[in-house]
């Protein structure tokens, strides 16, 4: 991933939950520091790793898929479809149809395929402050077993972490505005119309 300066911010918010040295600049020559190889080469796992765990909205993406040529059908599916390059997690073929995942394509019969998806969001521009500060505890928890081989405190970072990825969840769902359909009552006293009816 690209290393920038909003990506060094973050890693020197785990250097600091750590009480430790922080990094200059993007600028600094990464293969002379063992703070920066270490940062650069666990981070991406990090933030992966949290974006999976997750339908996080700034996240979604949504996009038709390349049909990948095959003359034999695979388990029960005629069609097979590239993932995007981007893809972490898929959420749902739109038409809500079946499929299965074989390694970087997805098995369907849907023709064509649109695919509704966890995308991979290197920018740190795009995260919210409280997915960020996951991300910073996540980092700490790696490097607190690198840097100083502390068990405890690698297990209070991981704590930590979990408990602000839960509030970062949190917050992405309140955000949320779901349409919500009509209860039962609603169908019964209004009849078809009732999804219009203000509420």
């Amino acid at each position: 991933m690209a290393v920038n300066p909003s990506t060094v911010r973050v890693f020197n918010q785990a250097l600091a939950l750590l009480g430790g040295a922080q990094l200059s600049s993007v600028d600094s020559p990464w293969e002379q520091s063992e703070l920066g190889i270490l940062c650069v080469n666990n981070f991406p796992g990090v933030l992966d790793n949290a974006l999976e765990a997750n339908d996080w909205s700034f996240a979604r993406g949504r996009k038709p898929l390349a049909e990948k040529p095959d003359s034999s059908p695979r388990r029960g599916y005629s069609r097979r479809y590239a993932l995007p390059s981007d893809c972490l997690r898929p959420i749902k073929l739109t038409g809500g149809h079946n499929y299965v995942l074989e390694g970087q394509h997805l098995l369907t019969n849907a023709a064509p395929a649109e695919l509704h998806y966890i995308r991979r969001v290197e920018d740190p521009r795009i995260w919210p402050p409280s997915f960020t500060a996951a991300l910073a505890w996540g980092l700490a928890a790696i490097l607190a077993m690198a840097r100083t081989n502390d068990p405890q405190m690698q297990q209070v970072c991981l704590q930590r972490y979990n408990l602000a990825l839960s509030e970062a969840m949190a917050r992405d769902a309140n955000m949320q505005q779901p349409i919500e359909g009509p209860t039962d009552w609603e169908r019964a006293r209004f009849g078809p119309g009732a999804s219009l009816w203000p509420r």
